[in-house]
């Protein structure tokens, strides 16, 4: 028996057994859809787990130092190797460079690309801070004050194992999503502070940076309408906010990689005339942790597909 309704369509009138068959259409075609969506999902779930087979095998091949890979995922530390060395080129700027080089390049002797060579770090400075860049303050009162010349931080972990010097996995995503400068060594100047900029008396460049705490100063630029207001909180130069993008997994990621490559404690070179501590690091007296080798730990996982696909 079939169940009408008054409902006409170009004055044909339209069963209920019509729209039970229009709806059954629809719905089939939107559990389709979402089969196929799902199942589009999967696959690129599968792919993306393959790129990162390969990105970890390349992190290994390519990581310039020996790793300590105790009490880490040897996947995670693999793959932070592929983002720190390859996109994110950490050591173009997070390098002090060789004293062979007149620290202006981070390789060993013959293995400088720029020289038609075949790239080899010098493991020596690698990651260990000490690129100067510029100052990035208004310049202010009469000595033309702006600010301390930012220099890079030293990446490699501390004695205890800890990536930057010693920031816990919170800090380092904590840094990395909102830029904050958790040493706060280039504070934005106080009104007190730079009243002292403006009146310096006697006091040197240097001797002024150091009464005023390596303070950045903002303000209008002399001879422009451009308005510089530095937030001396956040960390300047350092492209974080690029970086602030990455998922939470591959943060870990080269988190884990940067707490495996040996400390490095700066005493080469030492801060330049003025600076604050950006290079401080304590390796202890125990000195860097044996270098362990990912071997078939690491084989073992990307075959099971272990922590290997991100999230």
């Amino acid at each position: 028996m079939t169940f009408s309704n008054s409902t006409t369509d170009g004055g044909r009138r339209r069963t209920g057994s019509e729209h039970s068959s229009k709806a059954a259409a629809a719905m089939t075609a939107a559990v389709t859809g979402a089969v196929l969506m799902l199942g589009g999902i999967e696959c690129l779930k599968a792919q993306d787990f393959i790129d990162d087979q390969a990105r970890i095998v390349r992190g290994y091949a390519i990581a310039p130092v020996g790793l300590n890979l105790s009490g880490k995922d040897p996947v995670k530390v693999g793959l932070g190797s592929y983002f720190v060395n390859t996109i994110g080129d950490c050591n173009g700027c997070h390098s002090s460079g060789t004293p062979a080089s007149l620290f202006l390049y981070p390789y060993a002797t013959g293995g400088n690309p720029y020289f038609n060579q075949p790239t080899k770090i010098d493991p020596t400075v690698y990651l260990n801070g000490g690129a100067q860049f510029y100052t990035v303050g208004t310049p202010t009162g009469p000595l033309g004050y702006a600010g301390p010349v930012i220099v890079s931080r030293n990446l490699t972990p501390n004695s205890a194992g800890l990536a930057e010097g010693g920031r816990t996995l919170a800090q380092f995503m904590q840094i990395m999503r909102t830029g904050i400068d958790l040493d706060q060594i280039h504070p934005t100047c106080s009104p007190e502070q730079l009243d002292t900029i403006n009146s310096p008396g006697s006091m040197t460049l240097a001797e002024l940076q150091a009464a005023v705490n390596d303070c950045i100063p903002t303000g209008v630029f002399p001879g422009s309408t451009f308005d510089n207001e530095p937030d001396g909180n956040l960390l300047q130069i350092m492209p974080w906010s690029a970086f602030a993008s990455l998922t939470d997994y591959d943060l870990d990621a080269i988190y884990q990689y940067l707490s495996a490559i040996p400390c490095i404690d700066n005493t080469l070179p030492l801060a330049p005339a003025g600076a604050p501590g950006e290079l401080l690091n304590n390796c202890g007296s125990g000195g860097p942790v044996p270098a362990a080798q990912p071997g078939d730990k690491v084989n073992s996982l990307l075959k099971l597909g272990a922590s290997g696909r991100r999230r």
